[in-house]
């Protein structure tokens, strides 16, 4: 299968994860959520073409000025299709650079079968959101995304839930945006984790991806998060490419 061009993940994470308000200067698209603290892809702006690069200066400025009227800091996502001056350009203005973040890509043909029971439901329970809250310290904002999410979502979406010892243990999302799955929010309680419920959830999750059609999965880590790195790879995903976010001092 021919892999999926970068712009094809790109679109499909941004639908994966809604915001609340858009807008859009050429090809860059300016989104915000819940505030600081929410989802990066949710609070900050990207670039879907590489040669989309006339009058950055004053782009620049223009979304600064959007996101101050919204009373935070402009956040800016660099991938390749970012024109390279850009990144040049916030660099000089002093913008900080997180850490990179890695997007992963597999084939869904290869997915593993699953290995223990799961509960699917259309949107996240108390336990699901629990769970996601506690097990990866989300702040309000984020929460407060994640609760919005089924509303907001214009895809098929799914959020996973493994029981161990009677509780609600480990939790995954999946949204199915045409051929591509986005898979997030893969989660396990600190005293639960080691026993295989995360690699439970994300088959789970990916299994239902496959039947509403997507052939390939597509997912984001953090590049120092190695425990979920080994996972995910052995599960079949790959790098695909990285990016970082710019923050205004």
């Amino acid at each position: 299968m021919q892999l999926p061009p970068i712009e094809a993940i790109e679109r499909a994470c941004l639908t994966a994860v809604p915001a609340e308000r858009v807008a859009y200067d050429g090809s860059a698209i300016i989104r915000a959520g819940a505030g600081p603290g929410g989802s990066g892809r949710a609070n900050s702006a990207c670039w879907l073409d590489p040669e989309d690069e006339a009058d950055l200066p004053a782009r620049v400025a223009r979304i600064e000025a959007w996101y101050a009227r919204l009373e935070r800091p402009a956040k800016l996502r660099i991938t390749p299709l970012a024109p390279p001056a850009l990144d040049r350009l916030l660099a000089h203005r002093g913008f900080s650079r997180s850490v990179d973040t890695v997007v992963m890509l597999g084939a869904l043909d290869g997915l593993p079968l699953p290995d223990g029971e799961t509960t699917m439901a259309e949107a996240p329970d108390e336990a699901w959101l629990e769970v996601r809250e506690a097990g990866s310290g989300a702040n309000a904002a984020r929460m407060a995304e994640k609760r919005a999410t089924p509303s907001l979502l214009m895809v098929p979406g799914a959020w996973i839930s493994v029981e161990e010892e009677g509780r609600v243990a480990a939790v995954a999302f999946a949204a199915a945006v045409g051929p591509i799955a986005i898979l997030g929010d893969v989660t396990t309680m600190p005293a639960f984790r080691g026993r295989g419920l995360g690699r439970r959830a994300c088959v789970a999750a990916l299994g239902w991806a496959r039947s509403e059609g997507a052939r390939w999965g597509a997912l984001q880590v953090e590049a120092d998060n190695d425990a979920a790195l080994s996972l995910y790879r052995r599960l079949g995903f790959r790098e695909s490419y990285r990016y970082v976010y710019r923050e205004a001092g």
